[in-house]
C-alpha cells in the first residue's frame, strides 16, 4: 500500500470517532451567517549601514493581505485571502525558458479554504490552506512584520499550499495535525511529476504558558533532475509569562533541500522579549544557520523596540545583522523602521 493511501486512511480513522451527522433537522432554527474582513499590511524603511552597500536607503512593502472569512453554519466556514506581492508566472512553453516571478505588487490567490468543524475536537480544512509547519513559532515570535521565522527565512518554505489538513485536539494539553498537500506552495499547481508532501505535527502544552511542538514532513521526488526525497525535522519549545516576558527556541533540519541530494540546511533560532511598559517591548533574536555544500552559512542578529499605540497597529525601530561564515563576504548591518497594521 502506498504512503499516500496509508496517510489518507489514517486521516479518516482519526476523524471517525468525532464525526456527527450533517443532516439538518427541520425544527432547527436558521443560522445567521457572519463575516469579517481580513487586512494585514507591513513595510520597512531600511538604512544599510554596511561598507560600500551600493543602495544605502530602501523602502518596501513586505506583505499586503486582503480577504474575507464567513461562517456559513456552526460547522462550516470559508476564507479567501489575496496576496499583493510578487507572484509566480512560470510557463514551461516560454521561449526564454520560463519565469518564476511576476511583477511586483501583483495580486495572487494565497488562501481559499473551506473548514468543517463538527465539534471542539476536530477541524478539517481543504483548498489553498495555511500549512502548520512554522505557524506555532511565528505566533510565539510575534514579530513577523520584522522578519520571518527560521524555516520561512532560510528554507523558503511557503506558508500556504493546496491540499487538506486536519487538526485533532485530544485534550487541553495535547493535539496533533496531519496534512496532505501538493508540495509546490500556493503559487504553483501540481507539478508534472505529481509529487506530494505528507506532514504531521504534535503539540504538547503541559503547563500554562509552556508550549512545545514536534513536526515532520516528507516530499517525494520523481524528478530525475532533483531525485532526492526532501524531509524536514523541526522542534520548538517556548515559555510565555503574560505581560512580562517570553523566551523560546527552535531547531530545524532540512534534509535534501529542494530535493537535491546531500544539500542539507539546518540550525537553530533563539528569541524572546521583555515588556517594558504595557505597549512597549524589547526583543532580541539569534539565528545560527549551517549547511552542507551551500554558501549561505552564518549568524543572524535581530534586536529592537516594538511599540503598539493602539490595537492592530505595530511600530518598531530595530537592528538586523548578518555575519556570513564565508570570509570573502562582508558583514551586513541594517537599521530599520518597520510598521504593521491589521484587522
Amino acid at each position: 500500500m502506498s504512503k499516500i493511501k496509508c496517510f489518507v486512511i489514517l486521516l479518516l480513522i482519526c476523524s471517525s470517532p468525532f464525526v456527527g451527522t450533517l443532516a439538518a433537522q427541520e425544527n432547527e432554527p436558521l443560522f445567521n451567517g457572519a463575516g469579517n474582513p481580513i487586512i494585514q499590511v507591513f513595510g520597512n524603511f531600511d538604512l544599510n549601514l554596511g561598507k560600500d552597500p551600493g543602495k544605502r536607503y530602501g523602502f518596501w512593502i513586505g506583505r499586503a493581505h486582503f480577504g474575507y472569512e464567513y461562517q456559513f453554519s456552526e460547522q462550516f466556514s470559508g476564507r479567501i485571502v489575496l496576496d499583493v506581492g510578487r507572484p509566480t508566472t512560470f510557463s514551461q512553453f516560454s521561449e526564454m525558458g520560463g519565469y518564476k516571478e511576476g511583477s511586483y505588487y501583483s495580486v495572487t490567490l494565497k488562501f481559499a479554504s473551506l473548514e468543517w468543524m463538527p465539534n471542539e475536537h476536530i477541524r478539517i480544512q481543504a483548498g489553498s490552506i495555511l500549512q502548520n509547519h512554522y505557524i506555532t513559532q511565528e505566533k510565539f515570535w510575534g514579530y513577523r512584520y520584522l522578519a520571518p521565522t527560521f524555516q520561512d527565512k532560510y528554507f523558503g518554505t511557503p506558508s500556504g499550499d493546496l491540499g487538506i489538513i486536519g487538526y485533532f485536539k485530544v485534550n487541553e494539553f495535547l493535539g496533533f495535525d496531519l496534512a496532505l498537500t501538493n508540495g509546490e506552495g500556493f503559487r504553483f499547481d501540481q507539478d508534472l511529476f505529481g509529487d506530494v508532501k505528507l506532514a504531521a505535527g504534535i503539540d504538547i502544552n503541559p503547563l500554562e504558558g509552556l508550549q512545545s511542538r514536534l513536526f515532520y514532513d516528507y516530499t517525494q521526488s520523481n524528478n530525475p533532475l532533483k531525485p532526492a526525497d526532501q524531509q524536514l525535522f523541526s522542534g520548538f519549545i517556548g515559555y510565555h509569562h503574560k505581560k512580562i516576558f517570553r523566551a523560546g527556541g527552535e531547531y530545524n533540519y532540512h534534509k535534501n533541500h529542494l530535493n537535491r541530494p546531500g544539500e542539507d540546511i539546518y540550525g537553530f533560532s533563539l528569541f524572546g522579549s521583555v515588556s517594558l511598559f504595557p505597549n512597549i517591548e524589547l526583543f532580541a533574536r539569534f539565528d545560527k544557520v549551517m549547511a552542507n555544500n551551500i554558501e549561505n552559512k552564518g549568524n543572524a542578529y535581530i534586536t529592537g523596540l516594538h511599540y503598539s499605540p493602539v490595537k492592530g497597529i505595530h511600530l518598531s525601530l530595530n537592528y538586523q545583522g548578518w555575519d556570513p561564515e564565508n570570509g570573502t563576504l562582508a558583514y551586513q548591518h541594517h537599521l530599520l523602521l518597520s510598521f504593521e497594521y491589521k484587522l
